[in-house]
């Protein structure tokens, strides 16, 4: 039997971020479930790069280092590649999928897009950041989102949305299509669960009485809202001096003037095998984002698998968050904000059906039950 070709074309899986591992999950999901497949992975590098790794195909299209510039490289790059090659399902993401603008789809072939996030209201979030004139020289910034983003609406069969709040945006920006499906993000339950809290700290040389914070992200720290993290935990400090937040990711030279407080604790680049750790060590997992495209972000979903307190800004938009239900969603980031937190983490009757409501809503999230969901959609 002739083998189904799948070409998915993606962000670089070197890249420590959530689309990269989305599609590991997704691959892993679909390599559980059909051993009958090629799959190739089509991704934007800094050089061209051409291996075989556990059954996938990886090819690096080497764009230059330059920022959006490189974006339209590596579609022009993709194009070339897939025109040449044959494939019966192409699934692009995020910003790779402008190279169906010029495509001519192969007969019985099936063109897929996942958006996400919606690039127009990302970027307009990110000029309120600066002052007018910035604002003005980094207003084409709106443009390229729209137009690097618009050609899977028009000649992708279907469109696949991480969150409903991405679907809605997507058709708020390019109208309203056929064939467009929220499917939101799964989480693998055999790494991200319960664990005990007391030996994963001293597994990790933390203290065992401590209260700890854990924000993860690899992303800018203004959209990503460490500014917002950092806030809200020295409110936490000065009335909880065994408080210490955990940083993962974020580059300490870039970001050393907001690390630089003796309640952080920073950590740059870790294995991803020991992320899970993390997360079972820490009572609290920020999300207090300015976008996030998830809802939930992955981050969000394997926190809480893991039993964090999920603490989130209304402006992230994790949809499955419910305030004192499942989660907490902050506005201000003050001292009563902080004053709300260390009340619910000494209300442990509180406290623990927050965080059992929160698992329980995960499980509905799962890798099993969200690719299945996605292969639906992929295959037929």
């Amino acid at each position: 039997m002739e083998k189904l070709k799948i070409c998915f074309v993606c962000a670089n899986p070197h890249f420590e971020g959530g689309v990269s591992y989305y599609q590991k999950n997704l691959i892993k999901y679909l390599q559980s479930k059909n051993r009958n497949l090629d799959i190739s992975w089509v991704y934007k590098s800094h050089r061209n790069e051409k291996y075989t790794k556990d059954g996938v195909n990886y090819i690096g299209l080497g764009s230059g280092k330059i920022d959006f510039l490189s974006d339209f490289t590596f579609n022009k790059k993709a194009l070339k590649y897939l025109n040449k090659n044959q494939f019966d399902i192409i699934n692009s993401h995020a910003l790779y999928g402008y190279w169906m603008k010029k495509y001519k789809k192969k007969p019985n072939q099936k063109l897929i897009h996942t958006y996400h996030g919606a690039g127009l209201p990302y970027y307009k979030i990110h000029l309120k950041k600066f002052g007018l004139i910035k604002k003005i020289l980094l207003s084409p910034l709106l443009y390229y989102a729209y137009i690097i983003e618009k050609s899977p609406i028009k000649n992708a069969d279907k469109i696949i949305c991480v969150s409903e709040k991405v679907k809605k945006q997507i058709e708020e920006t390019y109208g309203k299509r056929d064939k467009i499906f929220a499917i939101r993000t799964g989480v693998d339950l055999t790494d991200f669960k319960l664990r005990d809290k007391n030996k994963i700290r001293k597994a990790l040389n933390l203290e065992k009485k401590g209260v700890y914070g854990l924000h993860v992200a690899k992303g800018g720290y203004w959209i990503k809202g460490l500014d917002r993290v950092i806030k809200l935990s020295k409110e936490i400090y000065k009335k909880e001096k065994n408080y210490r937040l955990i940083v993962i990711g974020q580059d300490y030279e870039k970001n050393k003037i907001l690390l630089n407080h003796k309640f952080i604790i920073p950590i740059e680049k870790i294995p991803r095998e020991e992320i899970p750790l993390y997360y079972s060590a820490s009572d609290i997992f920020f999300c207090l984002s300015r976008y996030e495209g998830g809802g939930p972000t992955l981050v969000v979903s394997e926190a809480m698998a893991s039993g964090c307190l999920i603490v989130c800004s209304e402006s992230s938009e994790q949809e499955i968050i419910k305030n004192e239900k499942n989660g907490v969603i902050l506005e201000k980031f003050d001292e009563k904000d902080a004053d709300k937190i260390i009340i619910l983490l000494k209300n442990k009757k509180k406290l623990s059906g927050i965080i059992k409501d929160s698992t329980r809503t995960i499980k509905g999230l799962s890798l099993e039950k969200w690719g299945e969901k996605y292969l639906e959609v992929l295959l037929k």
